[in-house]
């Protein structure tokens, strides 16, 4: 088996936690379990067919034990007995074979709730300046489509194992009726599988990168088109995204076909081979023997165990064909849950005094620092502002003040306690944030104001009073009005008073806007920024901005110029 399928239950291993590690382990027995009972329904036909054609035989062997064991009087009520049993032991069969099926696909489908749940998970816990350089759309395929694709994986190593263990029942059944025959089949069949198997292994694994890859594309062009609908139209280049998502769609529906083409190949061959193996052997043994009488026993156990073993065998192919294909979703997955999340408490800390950094220092993973030996205080109550050209990095530091980025350099402290990973979510809970461009999900307005925490219609009325948005939202459906895909029913300074709202929801100590106004009018700006003022109220309020207008009305105000602080 190729080193790249082999480490597959390595890296499984290493996914799974302890709870599922010991599911798989259950599943294994109950597979074992599952190929005795199909080996059984195979071996069991034979002696049955033999003892009611012949009824003679049972006066010998294990017909005589079995016989003498249950005291049966006659040969026709041993073979009606016998009979029954087999009806209830196929009864049984197809009873364990459902219950089987339905624990496989809930560790399966659990499986990628448990993936899924933890990808996500990973995702949310990161540090911020690792997400900003991860793209949303591959982010979103890897919790949807690649977890599903790993937890069928997980489904085809687990059917793998079951029919191999059928499949070695079975063969070591044949061995004991003629091993020679056995033998020279087997040479002649695992060439034949090592050939087809090496053939799809590789073909499939280089589909399955070429499928990840197409959907990757796939579902940025998605991302890009819906986000971009508007400056789509104005350019007039819908041919070229249509073309692209075109291109897209075709490879990943090519390698689909061509996978699925390539799982029938393996029962063709297989079928073919083997029974013409079978009908060779009949024509030998014929040659050699010039009789009949030797080739209707051996030759009758051969077709019932082949018919058994190579779809099984076939099967095997199939699955592992399936796993090459989804092996690029396991490899991505495991190389996302490799990534370090933040290690982040939330000792309590209060805030009645003054925000204090000193000695900060900034940068992301790759160039210079943003922010260089940037030293202030902030005043509990105090209005500030943060001015600075575009790319100065004005914003950079204040995500470093609230806790979203830390420092490479330098310290931050609230009320004389240091900031640091075991208080880290105490602190962040205090800010109220109002960034630039207000997401609103397809929801309403209630839900976007309180944006997954529990929603307290009474609070949310009134932080949409204090934003003076409530008396429009009464003229439609009140804190029930949709709001439309990125509040598009709603106008830039609705959405704005919106997320303002949002912000106030939580109560915060500090509130911090980040060039909130800057894409709205000079008469709307005023009116929020006033608005701002006063739900600020005796709030910290941080307002990171470029226009004086939007700050005239702050204590003081601290200017960035690449990266360092100038004294104004």
């Amino acid at each position: 088996m190729p080193d790249s399928l082999s480490s597959i239950p390595i890296k499984l291993n290493q996914l799974l936690d302890r709870r599922r590690k010991i599911f798989l382990i259950i599943l294994f027995f109950m597979a074992v379990l599952l190929s005795m009972v199909e080996t059984a329904g195979v071996s069991v036909v034979m002696p049955f067919i033999n003892a009611a054609s012949n009824p003679q035989v049972i006066q010998t062997g294990y017909y005589l034990f079995f016989y003498n064991l249950f005291g049966f009087s006659d040969a026709a009520s041993f073979i009606i007995i016998f009979g029954i049993v087999i009806i209830v032991f196929y009864f049984f069969r197809t009873v364990y074979n459902i219950f089987y099926t339905y624990v496989l696909n809930k560790f399966s489908l659990g499986t990628y709730r448990y993936f899924a749940a933890k990808l996500f998970k990973t995702y949310l816990e990161i540090p911020y300046k690792v997400y900003v350089q991860k793209n949303p759309s591959v982010m979103s395929q890897m919790v949807g489509t690649e977890a599903t694709n790993l937890s069928n994986l997980l489904n085809n190593f687990l059917q793998v194992f079951t029919e191999a263990f059928t499949v070695l029942l079975l063969y070591i059944f044949m061995l004991l009726v003629n091993w020679q025959i056995t033998i020279v089949l087997t040479g002649i069949l695992l060439a034949i599988v090592f050939l087809v198997f090496n053939t799809l292994i590789k073909t499939s694994k280089r589909l399955g990168t070429k499928r990840f890859d197409a959907n990757v594309k796939l579902s940025k062009t998605i991302w890009a088109t819906l986000n971009n609908f508007k400056f789509i139209k104005l350019k007039g280049n819908q041919d070229e995204l249509y073309n692209t998502f075109t291109d897209s769609t075709s490879k990943i529906t090519r390698t689909a076909v061509i996978s699925s083409t390539l799982g029938s190949v393996p029962k063709n061959i297989l079928e073919n081979m083997g029974f013409s193996l079978l009908i060779a052997a009949v024509c030998y043994i014929l040659w050699r023997y010039k009789s009949a009488d030797m080739v209707i026993p051996i030759i009758s156990m051969y077709a019932l165990a082949l018919y058994r073993m190579l779809p099984a065998v076939n099967r095997i192919l199939g699955y592992l064909n399936a796993i090459a294909y989804q092996q690029s979703s396991l490899n991505r997955i495991y190389d996302e849950l490799k990534l370090e999340p933040d290690q982040e408490g939330a000792v309590s800390i209060d805030f009645k005094n003054s925000i204090r950094a000193h000695n900060l220092s900034f940068r992301y993973m790759e160039g210079g620092n943003i922010i260089k030996n940037v030293s202030f205080e902030i005043k509990y109550g105090e209005k500030v502002a943060v001015t600075g050209e575009s790319g100065s990095g004005k914003t950079t530091l204040i995500d470093v003040i609230i806790g979203i980025h830390k420092p490479q350099q330098g310290e931050i402290y609230i009320d004389d306690v240091l900031i640091n990973d075991s208080n880290i979510r105490s602190w962040r809970s205090r800010i109220g944030y109002i960034p630039q461009e207000i997401f609103l999900f397809d929801g309403t307005v209630a839900e976007n104001v309180a944006f997954g925490s529990k929603q307290d219609d009474v609070k949310i009325t009134a932080v949409l009073q204090k934003a003076k948005i409530f008396d429009f939202l009464r003229t439609k459906d009140g804190i029930q009005t949709l709001v439309g895909d990125r509040g598009i029913q709603l106008s830039g300074g609705q959405k704005q008073r919106i997320g303002i709202a949002r912000a106030l929801y939580s109560d915060p100590e500090v509130l911090v806007l980040d060039e909130a106004t800057s894409s709205l009018d000079d008469a709307t700006e005023a009116d929020i920024m006033n608005e701002i003022y006063d739900v600020s109220g005796n709030k910290t309020l941080i307002v990171i901005a470029h226009r004086l207008s939007t700050v005239e009305r702050c204590d003081r105000r601290i200017r960035i110029e690449d990266g360092s602080l100038k004294t104004q």
